[in-house]
């Protein structure tokens, strides 16, 4: 995903670059030393890098507030498991897991003087359903989070609800 990618970038940087400085320092792996540190160190530069561009582009502001409001989002539309009556433990529903992991695609851009809103279309019927009946509370929560942007129709647009609101 666009948004979150300089930070899995950073993550899997640091790991890789923490890895090659642990085989150095006790002289292990001696065959994958430098790639490691080399895997690491690139990553590194090409995760600042991309956020650098990011940031330039929205603003630090604007993308954290993406952050923070996309994971808000997320967390209000996810459903919970539903647990058996008579075993007390959660029931497999697949509709519902199709529905949930959608919900990882789905996101908020904030620009300088525009945001959009982008809800993933889960590829399954019944999945789409629960989507379709969440979605009248969706547009008013996330109306919450931006209140100096007014916010236009949903339109669909290839696998994602679209919405696009300009500064009041």
């Amino acid at each position: 995903m666009i948004l979150f990618l300089p930070i899995y970038e950073i993550i899997v940087g640091v790991i890789s670059f923490v890895l090659g400085y642990l085989t150095h320092r006790f002289n292990l792996l001696a065959q994958y030393q430098t790639l490691f540190l080399l895997i690491g160190a690139v990553l590194l530069i090409v995760a600042l890098l991309s956020l650098f561009l990011l940031i330039r582009k929205r603003g630090f502001k604007n993308y954290l507030k993406s952050l923070i409001d996309t994971n808000r989002l997320r967390n209000f539309l996810r459903q919970q498991k539903v647990i058996s009556d008579f075993t007390s433990k959660t029931k497999v529903d697949i509709n519902l897991n199709i529905y949930n992991s959608a919900l990882h695609y789905t996101y908020i851009d904030y620009f300088p003087d525009h945001v959009d809103i982008w809800i993933c279309i889960p590829n399954n019927v019944t999945a789409k359903k629960i989507l379709d009946g969440n979605l009248k509370s969706a547009e008013q929560e996330f109306k919450l989070y931006t209140t100096t942007y007014i916010i236009s129709a949903c339109k669909p647009e290839n696998r994602y609800y679209h919405y696009h609101g300009e500064k009041k």
